[in-house]
This record gives C-alpha cells, structure tokens and sequence, in this order.
C-alpha cells in the first residue's frame, strides 16, 4: 500500500478511553497529519503533513480501513510511539488499549496477545526492541486510567519506578453465594486489582465514583462480603494515589499482606518513580 494514516494522527481513530491522559503533551503538539508511506517516492512535502518511511514489510492486519480511510492498526500504533514515547507512557498507551468495563473484554480495543503476536512478525522495524520490553508489563482490563496507573505505581519493577509488586490482575470476577448476593443487588462483582494466590484485592476509590454516603456505604457492605469468601480488601484512596509518602505506606503496608519485602537498590528507582507518577493528570480528583 502506498500510504495510511499512522503514529499520533491514527490514534484520535481508536477512541482510546482516556487518550489525552496517556499522551498528555506529546498529543497536544501534534497538529501536523502523520502518514506513513512504504516507497521514498510517495514520501510528501505538503505542508501541514509529515511522512513516515516504512520499507520493511508490515503483518497481514497491520493496516486496517476505517470509514474509507487507511490506519494503522491498534497493535501498529503500540510500535510506532514506541519510538516517540518514553518506557513509562509506552506502557501506559498499551494499557489503555487493552482496557475494558469489568466483564466486558469484547469491548476492549485490542490485547496483550494480540500485542505479542504483532510483535513477534515485526522484527527489525523501529521501535521493535522497546516495544517488546513494555508489552512483558502490560495486562488486560483495567477499568480507568487511575486504575491503570495505580497499578503501575504498585506492580512495575523498581528499575521503572515501580515498587515491583507484581502479580495482579485488573477487575478478577467474583462469584458471590446467594444470600450474599442479594444484599448486594448483583451475583458477582470485580476486584480493581486481584493477587489471586493472596486472596487479596485493591480497591481504587475515586473521587468520582465514591464520594457518596451511599456509595461508601455500599463499599462497605461490599468489603464485608468479601471477607466473608475469604478475600481481604485493602482501599486505595485518590488522596493516597496523589501523596507520594501515603503512597508508599500503602505499597509497603501491601507487600506486608503479600508477604513479600521491598528491598530498592536501584539508584534509577528516585528518578524514575517521579516520571512514573508525572503520569497522574492534574485535578485527579475528577478522574475515574
């Protein structure tokens, strides 16, 4: 194919759930229409365009048509920025992507495996060594951005600013007995993180979604019913996400619960657990 919409200017396609979060600068100053073209002769010098050369041959899927338009694929788009976004936004791109409503992974707009399989038929183009570096750290459906970057504040290793308290996975299905469930109103509910050979769940409470004596009071309840399955429950709080100390109260007071031991000896850990919580927008209260 001659040429397809790609990088920055094919996201905005994808309707990727919190997409200015993710790319946050890096997207606002993208005003220019990003194509990619496979020969240097279809290589455009338009104003208000930028061209892309790709030679290498791309996977059967890579470009996709949407409304009559050429665009690169979701699992196309993870490679490209991974030369355009730092190891940290890269990650967080990629789970976005595979971000879905609990119980809905139908809705999520690609996978991590889908992810590995590009990945594994794109050797040699650029990005490729970086890209297959993020993925190891990616999961399916997490819920929010919050949640997603929650999660990478407690589970990346501490070399990317992590505190390396991995093992969990997004919005783990709980089926409830009866009577539980009744109380409830509902036969199932979702854990925002699960360490499932810990038995034990972290719930993100968001201004939004937890603000109400009602809700908190549902919270509550919910608690109490997990318990009574055998699940502990520790709360995650935005105040705790945004106060770096409470923060890692939290991280430790987890690891404790897990029986695990933060030992950090990187000496990149402080600078780059800045970076990674430069990824929680401004006014986080108003964030899912």
């Amino acid at each position: 194919m001659e040429k397809f919409t790609s990088h920055f200017s094919a996201v905005i396609h994808w309707n990727i759930p919190y997409i200015e979060t993710v790319l946050g600068a890096d997207l606002a100053k993208k005003s220019l229409a990003e194509f990619t073209v496979s020969q240097s002769k279809f290589v455009s010098q338009k104003r208000g365009q930028v061209s892309h050369l790709c030679q290498l041959p791309l996977p059967a899927g890579a470009v996709v048509s949407l409304n009559g338009k050429l665009i690169a694929s979701p699992e196309l788009i993870f490679l490209e920025l991974a030369c355009k976004l730092d190891i940290q936004r890269l990650i967080l791109l990629g789970l976005q992507l595979c971000s879905h409503p609990p119980g809905k992974p139908n809705e999520a707009i690609t996978t991590k495996e889908k992810l590995e399989i590009f990945l594994a038929k794109t050797p040699g183009h650029h990005g490729h060594v970086k890209a297959l570096r993020a993925v190891k750290y990616i999961e399916d459906g997490a819920a929010s951005v919050m949640e997603s970057i929650a999660y990478m504040i407690l589970a990346l290793p501490h070399s990317l600013g992590g505190y390396g308290l991995n093992g969990a996975v997004f919005n783990h299905e709980i089926k409830l007995r009866e009577a539980a469930g009744k109380r409830l109103g509902q036969n199932r509910c979702f854990a925002d993180l699960y360490y499932k050979p810990a038995k034990l769940a972290v719930e993100y409470e968001s201004f939004t979604f937890h603000s109400s004596p009602r809700k908190q009071g549902k919270d509550i309840i919910r608690a109490a019913i997990l318990s009574r399955h055998g699940i502990e429950v520790m709360r995650l709080s935005t105040i705790q996400l945004y106060d770096k100390d409470a923060c890692m109260d939290f991280a430790f007071n987890l690891a404790s619960r897990l029986r695990k031991r933060i030992h950090i000896r990187t000496e990149k850990f402080d600078e780059m657990h800045e970076l990674l919580r430069a990824l929680l927008p401004l006014g986080g209260s108003t964030i899912a």
